[in-house]
């Protein structure tokens, strides 16, 4: 088959197959190591025809954040569905692991400093909303919803994020040590409808 008549064969490319191609790149290589280049090249084109589809790299990373929030939100409304309370939050905590095990680069890029905020807050409200319920079913007072929201996400974050890099390599019972995590966090999430935390001056 000549050289012609194979691009006469490949695929159009638009917008979503480039986002969609950039984000098997992330799968497989990284959020880091994504360039126009790597892209053009999983593509099979050249790197000028991809700027028909997308402005520049700052604006491809973007996307693929803001996608990734999707994505986890989408995830976590599902497991999040027909619980509530202690219960809701630890079925919440494993939807969290298993997307970040499942899509561990991805997981990366979304955890990021956001490279276009408006977008990625605005991709990020079925998460904190899922959040935000279980927290808010525990008893907790309206103004303690968001911040014990993100206490419970960073201690989650914190194992999640060193499990998915590798750094916990063969722990024994490394199950047991996430239950571990989710019991004080939802523990604390509990005892602080009748127990506030008093912030010293």
């Amino acid at each position: 088959m000549t050289t012609e008549k194979a691009r006469q064969r490949r695929p159009r490319l638009d917008h979503e197959s480039v986002l969609k191609a950039a984000e098997a790149l992330v799968d497989r290589e990284g959020y880091d190591t994504l360039s126009m280049t790597l892209l053009a090249a999983e593509l099979d084109t050249r790197v000028s025809s991809l700027y028909n589809h997308v402005a520049n790299l700052e604006d491809l990373r973007a996307e693929i954040q803001v996608r990734a929030m999707q994505l986890l939100g989408l995830h976590v409304r599902r497991a999040a569905m027909g619980h509530a309370g202690a219960d809701g939050l630890r079925v919440l905590s494993h939807s969290l692991r298993e997307f970040a095990r499942k899509f561990p680069h991805r997981y990366a890029a979304l955890t990021r400093e956001p490279i276009d905020r408006v977008s990625f807050y605005d991709a990020a409200t079925e998460t904190i909303e899922a959040l935000s319920v279980m927290v808010r079913s525990t008893g907790l007072p309206e103004d303690r919803i968001l911040p014990t929201g993100m206490a419970i996400f960073s201690a989650l974050h914190g194992f999640v994020s060193l499990e998915v890099s590798g750094y916990f390599g063969g722990v024994p019972d490394l199950e047991a040590v996430f239950e571990q995590v989710i019991r004080g966090a939802v523990t604390s999430a509990v005892l602080e409808a009748t127990q506030p935390i008093v912030v010293s001056a």
